[in-house]
C-alpha cells in the first residue's frame, strides 16, 4: 500500500482505474540510484531522487517506487555510541549561547565518553531517519518492482471503497480464512463475494482499508478472477461514486509470488493466541482453522483448540456496525456447532444473544474463563471415556501410556485415572507386576548406581521403578551412589 497522496488514478466516465506501470524503465532508475548511495546516509539519498523527479510529470511514480524500496532496506545510526545517552549529556549542560560555548560543551562531552569531538557531532543526531545510513538493500527486481507498485495502486484506490465484488476460480478457502482473520464484512451468494468499504463505516476506516486492501493479492493469485468495486472520490471539487473493474483477463502486471503467511492485524487476538500458547501448552491452536456452515453463511471461527480428540472453536466478536453483528449473532445461531464467543464489551449484544458461551472482553480477551471451559469439557470427555472403559484387559509387560491409549480411542488422562488391576503408571509407562518381579530378579544382588542404570536405561524406567520392588537410591551429595533395600 501507499500513501495516498501518491495514487494516480484515470478517470473514463464514471470508470476509475489507478495508471498501472506496464515498463520496467522508471523502477531501473530508481534501484539504480539505491544501489549507488550504498553507505550514505538517507538525506543524501533523497537529493539525488529529487534531482531524478525535477521537471518531471511523473514524479509520484517515482516517490512510490522510492518507498517500494525502502521497505526492503536496511538504516542504521554510523556510530557505536549510545546516541540517546550523548544527546542527554550534551542537553543537561544547558543553553548554548553561541558557537564557542557550543565547541566548548562538545569537546568535554567527548572527554566524557572517551572519543573525539568528531565523534559527538557524528553521533548527536544519528539516529534521526535522514541521518541514518543505508546499510543494506534488498530490492526486488525492476520487474517484481513494477508489479509490487501496480498491487499497491490497487490496494491504496481501495481505501475510498464503499464496497467491493469480486469472483475467483479457486481459492475459495483461503480467501474465506482471509476475509474472517481481517474482520472484513462480507456476504455471499456462492460465487460472488461482496464486501463492505471502509468508506462505509463511520470510524477504524484507516484499519478497516488496510484489511480489506490486503485481501487484494490473495484474489489476484487465484485463476479467472475479477473485482468490481463503488469507489468515492472528489471529481470537480464534488465527491462522486465511480466504478473500478480489474480481472484476469486485463494483463496487468501484479505479484506472482506467495504472500506470505497473514500476520496478526488485531492486537486483541495476537495477545489472546500468545498467551492460550503459553498457560494451555497441551493443547494445539489453530488460526482460523476451518469452515462452519451457518444457513446461507459460513462461519470461520478464529481459533480452533484440538486435543485427544475433542475439537473447541473460539469467534471474537470485536470490530462491527450494527447491522454486522445482527448477522453474526445470526450465523451463530443458524450452526449446530458449538463455538465460543468472545464479544467485546461495547457491543449491543447480550449474553443470551448467542447459543454457546460468551466470554465479554473489553481491551484483551481473558484467559481464565477460556481455560476453565476448556478444562470443563476435557474432563466431560475423560468421565465419559472412563464410564465406557471401566474393565481393561491388558497383557503387555511395559507400554507406553499414550500408546495404549492411542489402541484403546481413549484420551491418555482418562486411562490414568482408569483402574487397572495388576498394572502401576511410572511417569508415562504402564508396568506390570510381574514384570516389576523379573525386574527385582534382575537386579538381584546390584547395588551400585551406575549398574542399575544401565538396567532401567534398557526398559526406558525411571527411579520409580526402584520404589516399587522395594529399594531406595542412597546419594552422596548430589551424585547417586548405591541402592539398598526400603524396611
Amino acid at each position: 500500500m501507499l500513501a495516498k497522496n501518491l495514487l494516480l488514478v484515470e478517470f473514463r466516465g464514471s470508470n476509475v482505474k489507478p495508471k498501472y506501470l506496464h515498463n520496467i524503465d522508471q523502477a531501473e532508475q530508481i534501484i539504480s540510484i539505491f544501489k549507488e548511495n550504498n553507505g550514505k546516509k538517507y538525506k543524501e539519498l533523497k537529493k539525488e531522487i529529487a534531482k531524478l523527479e525535477r521537471g518531471r510529470t511523473d514524479y509520484k511514480v517515482f516517490r512510490a517506487l522510492t518507498d517500494l524500496i525502502k521497505r526492503t532496506c536496511e538504516f542504521a545510526p554510523n556510530t557505536d555510541l549510545d546516541v540517546l545517552e550523548i544527546r542527554r549529556s550534551l542537553f543537561e549542560k544547558g543553553f548554548v549561547v553561541d558557537e564557542e560555548k557550543r565547541d566548548s560543551i562538545i569537546k568535554s562531552i567527548a572527554r566524557d565518553f572517551g572519543v573525539s569531538k568528531e565523534d559527538i557531532e557524528n553521533a548527536m543526531f544519528a539516529d534521526l531517519p535522514k541521518e541514518q545510513e543505508l546499510k543494506q538493500i534488498n530490492a526486488p527486481s525492476p520487474e517484481e518492482l513494477v508489479r509490487k507498485y501496480n498491487l499497491s495502486l490497487t490496494q491504496t484506490l481501495l481505501f475510498n471503497a464503499t464496497e467491493m465484488f469480486f469472483t475467483v476460480g479457486e481459492n475459495y478457502q483461503q480467501i474465506f480464512r482471509t476475509i474472517n482473520y481481517l474482520g472484513l464484512m462480507y456476504e455471499t451468494d456462492g460465487t460472488e463475494i461482496r464486501v463492505n468499504g471502509p468508506v462505509s463505516l463511520l470510524r477504524n476506516t484507516k484499519k478497516y482499508g488496510s484489511s480489506l486492501a490486503k485481501i487484494i493479492p490473495y484474489i489476484t493469485k487465484s485463476i479467472n478472477w475479477s473485482i468490481e468495486a463503488k469507489i468515492e472520490m472528489e471529481r470537480g471539487n464534488e465527491p462522486r461514486i465511480f466504478t473500478f473493474n480489474l480481472n484476469s483477463g486485463d494483463n496487468i502486471p501484479l505479484p506472482m509470488n506467495e504472500e506470505k503467511e497473514i500476520e496478526f492485524d488485531s492486537e486483541v487476538e495476537e495477545k489472546f493466541y500468545k498467551d492460550l500458547t503459553l498457560y494451555a501448552s497441551d493443547w494445539e491452536i489453530k488460526r482460523e482453522p476451518t469452515f462452519i456452515k451457518a444457513g446461507n453463511y459460513v462461519i470461520i471461527p478464529d481459533f480452533g483448540f484440538y486435543k485427544n480428540g475433542m475439537t473447541i472453536f473460539l469467534e471474537v466478536v470485536g470490530f462491527w456496525t450494527p447491522e454486522y453483528i445482527q448477522k453474526k449473532i445470526k450465523k451463530f445461531n443458524l450452526t449446530d456447532t458449538k463455538i465460543i464467543a468472545a464479544v467485546n464489551q461495547n457491543l449491543k449484544c447480550s449474553r443470551a444473544d448467542f447459543p454457546g458461551e460468551v466470554i465479554f472482553y473489553k481491551k484483551h480477551i481473558p484467559i481464565k474463563p477460556v481455560l476453565d471451559i476448556l478444562k470443563r469439557e476435557e474432563e466431560k470427555k475423560i468421565k465419559k471415556e472412563i464410564a465406557n472403559n471401566k474393565t481393561i484387559k491388558m497383557d503387555e509387560d511395559i507400554i507406553d501410556l499414550k500408546i495404549k491409549a492411542i489402541q484403546l480411542n481413549i484420551s491418555p488422562q482418562a486411562l490414568e485415572r482408569i483402574e487397572l488391576p495388576g498394572y502401576f503408571i511410572m511417569g508415562k509407562k504402564l508396568v506390570s507386576k510381574e514384570f516389576l518381579d523379573k525386574l527385582k530378579n534382575e537386579v538381584g544382588e546390584k547395588r551400585k548406581f551406575s549398574e542399575i542404570k544401565k538396567i532401567l536405561e534398557k526398559y526406558q524406567l525411571t527411579d520409580k521403578a526402584l520404589e516399587l520392588i522395594g529399594y531406595k537410591v542412597v546419594w552422596k551429595g548430589l551424585i547417586p551412589v548405591k541402592i539398598i533395600e526400603i524396611n
